[in-house]
């Protein structure tokens, strides 16, 4: 039968809530430690994220979620209208310079609508973006560059390569106005050069009337979730009848993802291994708010089961017994979610740039998410917190009896023992209370304990950086200097000279030191057909390889296929490790042997072994030099100037050259051309590669090692200085940088989980508090028996501070056994998610946190012990009573 008694139990419930306000001024202290717990978590991860993405983003030019690459002007208005699009950007590129004051840092000229201007990061924060045929944006040090003041109407003259980057284009020299302009920052890929939509369509006619498609255009786009972008665009390809995976075909509409975005990171690396790790973090989360408030509540209930009980002689049911505490836990949690909601807030913003302080990943952009999402899930990990702590108590409220409730003490069951001549001993005693509610103590000791495994578990994962196994995998080393062209990938006909060589060897103090070479000629080998297939299924598909195919020459069951040839100093191969046969056949001027590089993955594991030849295989290398000339005079062209129906390609006869398989090696990526192709990548001793292509090689790279850190610091200096400037075409890559760049990002592992076990340790030590507070509270009129019959102040403080050490004692030695358990299978989960990492276990932070528990187990009892008995005994027995 139902009873309309809703009224009457909400009334009970703040009634007795009201009566119990200073114990509950303790509940809503918990909660607001759990919410802050959660909420400066959750603050200082999501600005961690949105700081790391910035810092991607500056990196990848901008935060749009993706782009439609070179479409139509119809497709860029077909797409922009589809209902899968939030928001869209043109962009339209009509060419570029990466010469000169460009040598480092490429400009690229385009038309951008305010959508993209504002996602790229180049919206003019002084004047506005360009309107007029002659008017240009850009920012100030590209001006800079350009020797122009950075003033509002100013003259700018650019020189740039008109048209499309891949297919050459002309010289263009043209002066504009400028209309605005902004900071540059140092971490942006590009300098944008913004024109007018107007100049575009009139440079883009002259391009045009030569024969050439329109310029490339770019839809940048946001849409609706940041969760599987790449799914959402293809969706929109399919719906359109465009196709994602072709190049210039008319229905082509290709996709990109901006790989600066956490959430399609984690989508390309999401794996068992850390989908447990992720799980397993918020489950401690929440179960380290949950020790707290449970703590809380089963002492509540514990001190009202008394109350309960005459509840339940008047008629009330189990159902509404429950249904008063959880409209407790909401009055409760009214009072304490918004206190925690704004202190973790506080907390995780003030913590986020000190977290980050110095790291590369954020430099001076640290980014304080003010995500609803912060807020939202801090609330709601709260509430079910409390809710999942109020449960188990109700459900003991509701099944006690009324004349249980009313004899209800919180005992111990003991065995029967004899009788002591000597009385009592205050540390029986203190060991004895422990037992009287064990759930309880072992709620407390778990507590403490978590923090300790936490930190132990922390100083094994930061202690297992592995720097040097970091540093191996980036680069082979001391120093690689080249040009820009060799970092950025581009083809150039000279990156590093004998002249710039020798100026190095003369300033700095080398040990081993070498080059590798390329060549102008065109490199292919005869490949089995079905080897090919192998290697270029997981980046074609099937269907398009089979179309691809048609356009290779075949030769029976092979085909000829494009191949990266990388030529290598004699003293750079000790410095390439043997994964199967030898090399001492490729320096043995009677023999024609080649080594095949392999690819392995970050464990050094060679991916897909079947790939590759075996030793003793026949590979047939051909050499064939192309050229362009100019029919009109049948001299050579160069296929930029001249006009490309003048322009022809001719090819001089191929040589062909049998090589026998020696070895399959691993060549360090920093050694290498630092891109490869579908074909195999092969290595030759630098002298066998210029005889049998009789072409003279180009040095792509040059790098070298010093013998000792001094001279590394003083090469360091050096060429510092020599790349210094805008306009030096050398860059560098040291170890040195590498080492502060892996250490920084130590210290941001350190400095973050630091904080998670500050947190957590804090909510420990809160959570005892709690437990001896209030055990103190519900222990008045005990106390005040053993002191009536003859138990000193001093005794009673003893046997507390007792109490506590006991606690501090078993959190210490359950935080041992805890890492020796969870030491080992963290470690092999840490060394599967990051391969730089070399598990060590340690067992020092659990020794070094036995001063600090022993200082908390002493002095919190005593402590509250002194704040609490200001009351006389006879006070204290009619207050109980």
């Amino acid at each position: 039968m139902k009873v309309k008694n809703q009224k009457c139990i909400r009334r009970l419930s703040y009634k007795s809530l009201w009566a119990t306000r200073k114990r509950n001024v303790i509940a809503i202290f918990a909660i607001a430690l759990t919410t802050l717990l959660f909420t400066s978590l959750f603050t200082i991860l999501m600005s961690l994220n949105e700081s790391y993405e910035t810092y991607n983003f500056r990196q990848v030019g901008g935060y749009s979620d993706g782009t439609f690459k070179e479409l139509s002007e119809e497709q860029v208005e077909k797409i922009a209208a589809h209902p899968g699009i939030r928001e869209a950007g043109e962009r339209i590129t009509c060419g570029f310079n990466t010469t000169g004051v460009f040598g480092k840092v490429p400009a690229e000229v385009s038309y951008m609508d305010k959508n993209c201007t504002k996602w790229s990061y180049a919206t003019p924060t002084t004047g506005r973006e360009p309107e007029k045929s002659n008017e240009i944006a850009m920012d100030t040090v590209a001006l800079k560059l350009l020797g122009v003041t950075p003033e509002l109407g100013a003259k700018v003259t650019i020189e740039y390569q008109a048209g499309d980057k891949t297919n050459g284009g002309f010289q263009e020299t043209d002066t504009f106005i400028l209309s605005g302009y902004w900071e540059y920052d140092d971490l942006m890929p590009v300098h944008y050069i913004n024109v007018s939509k107007d100049y575009v369509k009139s440079l883009e006619e002259k391009w045009m009337a030569s024969g050439e498609k329109a310029f490339r255009r770019d839809l940048n786009v946001m849409l609706p979730s940041k969760l599987n972008i790449e799914q959402q665009m293809q969706k929109i390809d399919t719906d359109l009848g465009y196709d994602w995976n072709t190049r210039d075909q008319e229905n082509s509409a290709r996709i990109g993802v901006n790989w600066g975005l956490t959430a399609s990171q984690l989508n390309a690396g999401m794996d068992p291994e850390l989908l447990a790790a992720i799980a397993a973090f918020l489950l401690l989360v929440i179960f380290t708010g949950y020790l707290i408030i449970y703590n809380i509540f089963q002492i509540s209930v514990t001190g009202d089961i008394r109350f309960y009980g005459l509840l339940k002689t008047i008629g009330t049911t189990p159902r509404q017994l429950k249904r008063i505490i959880r409209q407790q836990a909401f009055l409760l949690c009214v009072g304490g979610i918004p206190v925690g909601l704004l202190l973790g807030y506080g907390i995780g913003a003030w913590l986020t740039p000190i977290v980050l302080k110095g790291t590369t990943v954020v430099g001076t952009h640290v980014t304080i998410s003010s995500s609803p999402v912060i807020f939202a899930g801090s609330a709601i990990f709260a509430v079910i917190t409390v809710f999942l702590s109020c449960t188990k108590p109700g459900k003991m409220a509701a099944k006690v009896s009324p004349v249980e409730a009313t004899k209800y003490t919180e005992c111990v069951s003991v065995k029967k023992k004899r009788r002591s001549s000597h009385g009592a001993k205050v540390y029986q005693m203190a060991f004895a209370n422990l037992g009287r509610n064990k759930k309880k103590t072992v709620l407390v000791v778990i507590s403490l304990a978590l923090s300790v495994t936490l930190l132990n578990v922390l100083c094994s994962f930061v202690g297992g950086f592995d720097t040097e196994k970091y540093i191996s995998q980036q680069t082979c080393a001391d120093f690689i200097v080249s040009s820009t062209d060799y970092f950025r990938y581009n083809d150039a006909d000279e990156y590093i000279s004998e002249e710039t060589i020798a100026e190095i060897q003369e300033n700095t103090s080398e040990t081993v030191s070498g080059s590798g070479y390329t060549t102008d000629m065109t490199t292919m080998v005869w490949m089995d057909t079905e080897q090919y297939k192998k290697m270029a299924v997981p980046y074609l598909g099937e269907e398009k390889l089979e179309e691809e195919l048609e356009y290779y020459e075949k030769r029976g069951s092979e085909i000829k296929t494009p191949t990266i040839l990388e030529g290598l100093d004699e003293t750079l191969f000790e410095k390439v490790t043997v994964l199967d046969g030898e090399l001492d056949p490729l320096f043995d001027e009677n023999t024609h042997a080649i080594a095949i590089r392999v690819h392995t993955d970050d464990y050094g594991n060679v991916e897909n072994v079947e790939r590759y030849p075996k030793i003793g295989d026949t590979l047939t290398m051909v050499y064939q030099n192309m050229y362009w000339i100019d029919t009109r005079t049948g001299k050579p062209a160069d296929p930029a100037t001249t006009p490309e129906e003048y322009v022809e390609i001719r090819e001089e006869e191929p040589r062909e050259v049998d090589y026998t398989v020696c070895a399959l090696v691993k060549v360090p990526y920093a050694m290498t051309f630092r891109y490869s192709g579908l074909g195999y990548d092969t290595i030759l001793p630098a002298e066998r590669m210029r005889e049998d292509c009789g072409a003279e090689l180009i040095r792509k790279f040059y790098l070298f090692d010093t013998p000792d850190m001094e001279a590394e610091n003083a090469a360091e200096r050096y060429l510092a200085e020599l790349t210094a400037g805008d306009t030096s075409v050398l860059m560098y890559e040291s170890k040195a940088s590498i080492r502060s760049e892996f250490e920084q990002f130590q210290k941001m592992f350190f400095l973050l989980g630091g904080v998670l076990c500050a947190i957590i340790g804090l909510v420990g030590i809160l959570n005892f508090f709690n437990a001896i507070m209030t055990g103190i509270l519900a222990r008045k009129r005990e106390f005040a028996v053993l002191q009536s019959v003859g138990m000193t102040n001093r005794q009673l403080k003893q046997m507390l501070v007792q109490e506590g050490l006991f606690y501090t004692a078993g959190s210490v030695v359950v935080a041992f056994l805890l890492s020796l358990v969870c030491g080992p299978l963290s470690g092999d989960m840490m060394e599967k998610m990051f391969w730089f990492c070399t598990y060590h276990f340690t067992i020092l932070p659990v020794i070094a946190m036995l001063p600090v528990f022993a200082v908390l187990g002493c002095l919190i009892p005593a402590v509250l012990y002194q704040a609490g008995s200001r009351q006389s005994i006879v006070e204290r027995l009619r207050e109980a009573e």
